[in-house]
């Protein structure tokens, strides 16, 4: 039970009348303390008492809050709440500008009374090697995060993609740690990459979230839309920052995006995740190649590239500048300091004609290994997509400057007998898989040097097995063809 409030002033205003009603909500719901109130509503207790004691109209949000800690309806109490600021007099109203400062100075004693209760989350994971050459996309992204408008426009979640290397993640938790000293109320990650192991759906991640903000769990609501629905509007009343990493697909995180006023959400993905619509997006290239050579020289040290610079250029080169392939092949060399360079990058590379596949499989430090992440981006594609990728890597076209394999979308449809069209869209797909680039002309896609020697290793997709072409009874290259008249099978999963 919580104490008596002042008694409140006896004219009938629209102000005082409201109060009442808040009052009288209070008491039906048993009276609880405006402390415990305040743990549902996620406002201080403060707050929520000065709502309703008369003096000046609370804001909308503050009077929902109140309303639904007391299991008000939240559609009537908006009503009521409309109706009073309508009838009330200018002196009790707040004109717009008067609102907004009342509502920003209800939102920093909000936010400093939670924060008094609970630590913030801060579970955004450490950077995992050195940020080169990012320096104009991170301006590009900031300008693309920051208020607008005096921070009265919300801004739109920010969509990172990239192909398989690219160094999405690294970019993200830059740009993530920069954004959080603004951003007091905590950061909320998710790892979405089947990999991690991580909750598969959005309801799952809300929930974890929920709980990372510090309510209870046998306060996370059971209905997945409700529950989804309490995260958006903690985004809304709070300062946070949510990094959604690895996201696979649209459906993954749809519902949990929203424009808040002052929290930031940023998505890393293999694809560009077209589906979402209101987002900002950003792709990551590859590095240039004297970008390649700083991260090489930070990863093994300046006087060892400086010696040997022909064998970080052939390096670069054969790791097609993608970022998370130097980096593995700069941790290996590191660890061997006696060795010299251009012994070290020929014991990764080797015959890089003879054998394609073997710089992808060395470049492994510990758990982390490319091969791995191509695998995986290889594992979500149909078998007509594999082909095709399997097609374009041993199509003989000789790499461009930069070691890609340029390609255009006619010459590629020549390759498996199929219509320009169809292929278009099937690598469009492969892009979105993180296995492709474009190129500088329209109908051009770029093979990456990594992508196409791990495609050189694959087996032929139209070849099985004896026990699985005799357990279907159809040999693969017609299952193959089969799928592709099918609508859906020009679209390989991302």
């Amino acid at each position: 039970m919580g104490r008596p409030e002042r008694p409140l002033a006896a004219d009938a205003g629209p102000v005082t009348a409201f109060a009442r009603e808040l009052r009288g909500l209070r008491t039906a719901a048993g009276s609880p303390g405006y402390r415990e109130m305040a743990t549902r509503a996620l406002f201080s207790a403060s707050v929520l008492s000065e709502a309703a004691a008369g003096y000046r109209l609370p804001t909308l949000q503050v009077a929902l809050a109140f309303a639904e800690a007391c299991g008000g309806d939240r559609a009537a109490w908006e009503r009521r709440w409309h109706e009073a600021a309508r009838t009330g007099s200018g002196d009790c109203t707040p004109r717009p500008a008067a609102k907004a400062v009342q509502a920003h100075q209800e939102n920093e004693l909000r936010a400093a009374d939670v924060r008094a209760l609970l630590p913030p989350p801060a579970q955004l994971p450490m950077e995992p090697h050195p940020l080169v050459g990012r320096a104009a996309l991170l301006r590009q992204a900031r300008c693309l995060t920051a208020s607008s408008h005096g921070g009265e426009q919300p801004v739109a979640p920010l969509v990172i993609t990239g192909q398989v290397g690219a160094g999405k993640s690294a970019f993200a938790l830059r740009l993530a740690h920069e954004l959080a000293a603004g951003l007091p109320d905590g950061q909320l990650y998710a790892n979405l990459d089947p990999a991690a192991g991580g909750p598969p759906d959005a309801a799952g991640i809300a929930g974890g979230f929920l709980q990372a903000l510090g309510m209870p769990a046998d306060r996370v609501p059971a209905d997945p839309g409700q529950r989804i629905g309490l995260y958006r509007s903690l985004l809304n009343r709070r300062r946070l920052l949510v990094l959604l990493d690895g996201v696979q697909h649209e459906r993954q995180v749809r519902e949990l995006l929203t424009a808040a006023p002052e929290s930031r959400i940023l998505i890393t993905s293999r694809s560009r995740l077209l589906g979402l619509d209101g987002v900002g997006r950003i792709r990551i290239p590859a590095l240039a190649r004297d970008e390649s050579m700083e991260l090489l020289a930070r990863l093994i040290g300046d006087d060892r590239v400086d010696g040997e610079p022909r064998a970080c250029l052939l390096l670069a080169d054969a790791c097609g500048d993608l970022p998370l392939a130097l980096n593995l092949a700069g941790r290996r060399i590191a660890a061997r300091p006696e060795w010299l360079l251009r012994d070290a990058v020929a014991d990764l590379t080797g015959d890089l004609l003879r054998e394609p596949g073997r710089l992808p499989a060395r470049l492994r430090v510990g758990d982390d290994a490319l091969h791995d992440r191509l695998d995986s981006a290889y594992r979500l594609l149909t078998p007509w997509a594999r082909l095709m990728l399997r097609q374009f890597a041993g199509s003989g076209t000789p790499p461009a400057v930069d070691n890609v394999v340029y390609e255009s979308a006619d010459v590629l449809a020549a390759l498996v007998e199929r219509s320009a069209q169809p292929v278009e869209d099937l690598l469009e797909s492969l892009l979105d898989a993180g296995l492709l680039d474009h190129g500088d002309l329209p109908g051009q896609y770029g093979l990456t040097p990594m992508a196409r020697a791990f495609a050189l290793t694959q087996p032929d997709p139209t070849q099985e097995a004896p026990a699985a072409a005799a357990r279907t009874g159809v040999p693969a290259r017609a299952r193959i063809q089969d799928e592709c008249s099918r609508p859906s099978a020009h679209i390989a999963a991302s």
